[in-house]
């Protein structure tokens, strides 16, 4: 068994063919293709995690399309994904998740967000909704099928991305400070009782997750000041 996670599929969207440049004569070869690229790497006995806008204004059967796509079918509900879609047989419905996968903690949104649970305790993110125009850091990845040739993705090949996305010196500054971050945790955990603890780990990581991200900026070039300091 493996799991996968993908977004953005926008099945029975005709517009999205246009608005995100997808190689489709019209809606349903984008159907098909995104049906047989799914069963292309995705097993009857799977786990998939799609995050967000399944389908949008589909016309005709949906839940005969949904029965086609192959494993077992979780969603992280997106702004597109209407009654229709919330209805069909899926094996979890959330907004948001944080999940343990392969020994790796994340947090899956169909939004991209600034900072989550455990970031400084090697936590990543997952999301969707940006269609590709987004690159992926160190932590975080876009899995929709914009990103990554129409198709679901392992864990393994995010990680690989995200990996490549960071660059030796930002690397370097991430393991200084998230051991420091780590430190300061440990020692809470250490001293305080569990709640305490709890929320020290908290702030920690949106302080430091504020400070991580300015300063990758910076050394990756993508911030406001650009280059090296």
């Amino acid at each position: 068994m493996a799991t996968f996670f993908t977004a953005d599929t926008h099945f029975g969207h005709a517009n999205v063919i246009r608005h995100c440049a997808r190689p489709f004569e019209d809606v349903h070869a984008m159907n098909l293709a995104l049906t047989q690229a799914w069963n292309a790497v995705v097993g009857p006995g799977d786990i998939v995690f799609h995050l967000g806008d399944f389908a949008y204004r589909m016309k005709g059967d949906l839940r005969k399309l949904f029965d086609r796509l192959q494993g077992e079918k979780h969603l992280i509900a997106g702004n597109h994904d209407a009654e229709a879609t919330l209805e069909l047989p899926w094996a979890s419905v959330r907004d948001i998740a944080h999940v343990v996968i392969e020994g790796q903690r994340m947090s899956l949104c169909h939004y991209p967000m600034a900072s989550w649970p455990h970031l400084h305790r090697g936590a990543i993110h997952l999301y969707g909704h940006v269609h590709g125009r987004v690159p992926a850091t160190g932590r975080a990845c876009d899995v929709g099928v914009d990103a990554w040739a129409m198709r679901p993705v392992s864990l393994a090949e995010v990680q690989a991305r995200m990996s490549a996305a960071r660059s030796p010196a930002a690397e370097a500054f991430a393991r200084r400070l998230d051991g420091k971050a780590r430190g300061l945790v440990e020692t809470a955990e250490r001293l305080l009782p569990a709640w305490a603890a709890d929320a020290v780990a908290d702030a920690a990581a949106r302080a430091m997750g504020e400070e991580t991200d300015r300063i990758l900026e910076q050394l990756t070039g993508q911030g406001p000041g650009g280059g090296t300091p």
